[in-house]
C-alpha cells in the first residue's frame, strides 16, 4: 500500500474542450472496448464521457487508453487496464470530448470533498425476520478549494468568469507518484477576499461534480 501525502501536487483545469466524437457502440467485456470512427484520440488524453444507457460512464473525465483508428479504451483504478463493463447498462448512444487542461491552479492551501454519502433502500418483504436494505447509489458531490487570494492569477480570473457563465469545467489532481482524482463539474468562485488577522488572505471555491470522481494509480 502506498501512504499519499497532500504535498507536491499539481492541480489543473480545462482550458479547452473539443467538439463531441460520436461513441457508435461500447462492449460489456474486461476491458469494455468503445467504437468512434476515426476519433484521433492518443493514448494518455483526456475525454469527457456523455452516455446514454450505459449511464454508469456518464460525465466522468477519463484517460484514454489502447487507441486504434477507430476504437479505445478507458483506464480503470489501476491507471493502466482498461475499465471492466461487463456488468454496466447496456450502451444507446454517447459523444467523447478531448478535454485540455491547460490552467495550472496554485495557491490552494486545503481541499477536500463533501457529499458521496451512500444511499440506500429498504428491501425487507413480510417473510423476512430481519430488514433487508440495498445500495442505491451516492449523495451529489463537490470539491472545496481554500485558495490564496490573489485577483492577478490567471487561474483564479479563469474560475471567475466560469462562474459568471456558469461554464462547466474539467479538473485533474496529480500526485507525485502520477496518482490522479479527475472530475467535471460547475464552477463556484467569486474571488472573495477573506481570512483572520495577520493571516493569508484566503478565498473559498467550490466545484460540483456532475458525473463522478475518477480516481486512478499512476
Amino acid at each position: 500500500m502506498t501512504v499519499h501525502t497532500n504535498a507536491g501536487l499539481k492541480l489543473y483545469m480545462e482550458s479547452a474542450i473539443a467538439a463531441g466524437k460520436t461513441i457508435s457502440a461500447v462492449t460489456k467485456a474486461a476491458p469494455g472496448v468503445l467504437s468512434s470512427t476515426a476519433h484521433g484520440f492518443a493514448n494518455g488524453d483526456y475525454v469527457l464521457l456523455e452516455i446514454q444507457g450505459m449511464v454508469e460512464l456518464n460525465g466522468y473525465v477519463c484517460k484514454i487508453l489502447n487507441t486504434a483508428t477507430d476504437t479505445f479504451q478507458i483506464a480503470g483504478a489501476d491507471g493502466v487496464t482498461g475499465i471492466d463493463t461487463t456488468n454496466m447498462s447496456t450502451f444507446s448512444s454517447g459523444t467523447a470530448k478531448k478535454i485540455t487542461m491547460g490552467t495550472t491552479i496554485t495557491g490552494v492551501q486545503d481541499f477536500n470533498f463533501d457529499g458521496g454519502e451512500i444511499k440506500t433502500t429498504d428491501t425487507t418483504t413480510v417473510n423476512d425476520l430481519v430488514d433487508t436494505q440495498i445500495v442505491v447509489g451516492a449523495s451529489a458531490q463537490s470539491a472545496n478549494l481554500t485558495m490564496q487570494w490573489d485577483p492577478a492569477s490567471v487561474a483564479q480570473q479563469a474560475m471567475i468568469n466560469s462562474f459568471k457563465t456558469r461554464a462547466n469545467k474539467g479538473f485533474r489532481i496529480v500526485w507525485p507518484d502520477g496518482a490522479i482524482a479527475a472530475w467535471y463539474g460547475t464552477v463556484g468562485y467569486t474571488g472573495a477576499p477573506g481570512g483572520g488577522k495577520q493571516g493569508v488572505t484566503t478565498s473559498p471555491a467550490k466545484i460540483t461534480m456532475l458525473g463522478g470522481l475518477t480516481v486512478m494509480a499512476a
